[in-house]
């Protein structure tokens, strides 16, 4: 009996990547931003650290992961082609 891996694993393998490196690049760019940015000046009456670290970021990261998604993560049929053939005979 041969092993033949099954191409949605490395589909599924290639998103889980994707998606690590995306949240690492987030967080850190995130805290980065926050931390090195002092009280002052505001903007909109809140501290620039508040409005570029939980306003800005998130907003940027929101539409990157929209392009990303669209962009480098394929749609794949989650339902296995072989059972749903013996289902039908």
């Amino acid at each position: 009996m041969k092993f033949t891996q099954d191409p949605r694993v490395k589909v599924a393998r290639k998103a889980f990547a994707i998606s690590w490196i995306f949240f690492g690049a987030f967080v850190l760019l995130g805290l980065s931003l926050s931390y090195s940015l002092g009280l002052k000046p505001l903007i909109f009456g809140l501290p620039r650290w508040l409005v570029i670290g939980a306003v800005l970021v998130p907003t940027v990261f929101v539409i990157l992961v929209i392009f990303i998604a669209e962009k480098f993560i394929p749609d794949i049929p989650l339902t296995d082609e072989e059972a749903e053939g013996e289902k039908n005979q």
